[in-house]
């Protein structure tokens, strides 16, 4: 098969095949030399760039001597059926662990993500993450998240474009301390812009997205939604996603004005906390 443009699917099952072989003990060379390929061809699978059977798959992943489940889960994506759409399970709001969502994070652009209600993940604290996960899960689920706010410690970081609708600063997560801390992070973090209910917002905006640009591929967005995220790359969702995010740097508050709003409502936190501390009980926002 020829080199095609990769798309989210084949993106994933490349980054699997590519994850199994380095985690084998068979040498690059050799896997080539096994199965007849070229070292451009094994690359352009692994960075899905090429179309390849499942025959040829189950071949690349029996040469790696890989443990059963990898081998059934790359199966899987192999003879999954490209719509443009991919739908992933996951523990409800613990999406940290989706292949499909690290990889483009961490392959992205610019990441634009609009929430409604929590503060985007790639933004909160350890303890904001905390109180939002909830036990028994938090510990391994903060880890995870925490990791994959490394991105913007890379020397090429994305650029990252958020946007938080107001009742966001409404929803006490944690409590008053925990919203303190989170609001000096909105504070001092650029790219950061709220979304107020002074205006009508546009149908486009009713729901939370990320939508991710890159250098060498088309976009992806991805929404999440309880127990389950889709994640598209189809031409005229993709449109209509870039109007989305075009609706949002229009109604949105400056970075500045932002600013001042969480500002205002850390100084609201802080007083609340020091409440709760004289009173020695919860204070309610």
């Amino acid at each position: 098969m020829e080199s095609r443009a990769s798309n989210a699917l084949s993106r994933e099952l490349g980054d699997a095949l590519r994850r199994a072989r380095r985690r084998s003990t068979v040498r690059f060379t050799d896997l080539a030399e096994e199965l007849g390929w070229s070292e451009a061809r094994i690359s352009k699978v692994e960075r899905g760039l090429r179309g390849t059977s499942p025959l040829d798959i189950a071949r690349y992943v029996g040469h790696l001597r890989s443990d059963q489940a990898t081998y059934d889960h790359i199966m899987e994506l192999a003879e999954e059926r490209n719509t443009g759409h991919l739908v992933r399970p996951h523990k409800i709001a613990m999406p940290d662990s989706l292949r499909a969502l690290l990889l483009h994070e961490q392959t992205a652009q610019v990441i634009w993500s609009y929430q409604l209600v929590t503060i985007p993940g790639l933004l909160q604290t350890v303890d904001y993450a905390a109180a939002l996960i909830g036990s028994p899960d938090s510990e391994h689920g903060v880890a995870e998240r925490m990791a994959r706010q490394r991105i913007f410690d890379r020397p090429r970081p994305p650029e990252g474009r958020f946007f938080i609708l107001e009742p966001a600063l409404h929803n006490v997560v944690g409590g008053p301390q925990v919203m303190y801390e989170q609001m000096l992070q909105l504070l001092f973090r650029g790219g950061v812009r709220l979304v107020t209910l002074a205006r009508q917002l546009p149908a486009s905006l009713i729901a939370a997205f990320t939508f991710m640009t890159f250098t060498e591929h088309s976009p992806v967005s991805y929404v999440e939604s309880g127990p389950v995220s889709l994640f598209s790359d189809e031409v005229e969702t993709t449109i209509q996603f870039e109007r989305a995010c075009n609706d949002l740097d229009r109604v949105a508050l400056s970075e500045e004005q932002s600013r001042s709003v969480f500002a205002e409502w850390a100084d609201r936190f802080d007083r609340l906390r020091e409440e709760q501390r004289g009173s020695g009980g919860p204070a309610v926002a």
